[in-house]
């Protein structure tokens, strides 16, 4: 398998090039205004998708491209899967969830990743799983029907713990770096979510029914600390992420996760940085990947903010950037 990726990895490094360096960043974060911020995105690789100043349609382009890449240059279908199937599992949960839920038709959408859309649509009415749809996808949605109330969020509960599973089934073979990158960013979301039942006073046992699996902690595990208010205690013994501990400390005291978020994706950008993935093979390219997502969701951020003529020091509390 490593040998296949020769000529892709070798394609992985030159595109890395195109991802915007630290200070392309600076000069972003200090543009004056979205003007000025879209003048200096013109000079960067997203400049050839940016017609009209129309920053949404650019990265909707910015992603296909990356997405076709992906598709090109990929030996393994596994890695295919793993990552198109998450937008699957969006769209899924969007339109299983507003059918479910008695919302108006039509709702709003991604572009599909394997699945089409009408696929998704007709397994609601469907008497037999569609052969289309992954195991995990048809057991997803018999879940979903058995359960005794339809309420959004239970249908939220079911759909996390599908897009978990999903991805944990066919991205963490890959390689034992990805592997570790993947589950610390389970550990990350399982100790907010575990925090954020504190704070709302669940108990042991229904904040373990929200956690995922995955992880290097345990669901059981996590929510018995946040049960004994050692959260903290717990995340700094946890390996990667020793570094979380104030930090989710400092979010329960002020019922803010603003830090706690940034905080966490400097971590997990950190991981696919520091180059702990095999030369040759998939991994590489999944990382690079998952960077540009990173990459196209900050930036979105950053455009809101300066839009919306946010001052540089509070959108610094929400960028893991600069």
């Amino acid at each position: 398998m490593k040998s296949l990726f020769l000529f892709a990895n070798g394609r992985v490094s030159a595109l890395e090039k195109d991802l915007l360096p630290p200070r392309m960043w600076q000069m972003l974060l200090s543009a004056r205004d979205v003007e000025e911020a879209g003048r200096l995105l013109a000079d960067t690789w997203y400049g050839r998708f940016l017609q009209g100043g129309n920053f949404e349609n650019c990265f909707e382009q910015a992603a296909q491209a990356i997405e076709q890449e992906l598709m090109e240059l990929s030996e393994d279908p596994a890695l295919v899967r793993g990552i198109l199937h998450r937008r699957d599992v969006r769209n899924a949960r969007y339109i299983w969830k507003a059918a479910l839920s008695g919302h108006p038709s039509p709702v709003e959408t991604e572009r599909p990743g394997l699945i089409p859309l009408d696929v998704l649509r007709s397994a609601l009415t469907d008497s037999e799983p569609a052969p289309e749809l992954p195991a995990l996808m048809s057991r997803s949605l018999e879940e979903i029907r058995s359960l005794q109330e339809l309420s959004p969020a239970a249908i939220d509960s079911v759909m996390d713990r599908l897009a978990a599973a999903m991805e944990m089934e066919e991205l963490p073979g890959m390689y034992p770096g990805f592997a570790s990158f993947l589950a610390a960013r389970m550990d990350i979301l399982n100790f907010g979510i575990a925090a954020r039942c504190r704070l709302a006073g669940m108990d042991r046992t229904a904040s373990e029914q929200l956690l995922l699996e995955g992880g290097t902690r345990k669901p059981a595990e996590i929510a018995q600390a946040a049960s004994s208010g050692a959260l903290p205690a717990l995340i700094s013994d946890t390996v990667e992420l020793e570094s979380l501990g104030s930090v989710l400390r400092d979010a329960i005291a002020e019922k803010s996760f603003l830090e706690y978020s940034r905080e966490s994706e400097r971590i997990l950008l950190g991981m696919l940085d520091t180059g702990a993935f095999a030369v040759f093979g998939p991994a590489p390219l999944a990382a690079f990947v998952i960077k540009k997502e990173y990459e196209i969701s900050h930036l979105r951020i950053l455009l809101a903010a300066k839009a919306a003529r946010l001052e540089r020091s509070r959108l610094l509390r929400r960028l893991p950037r600069g």
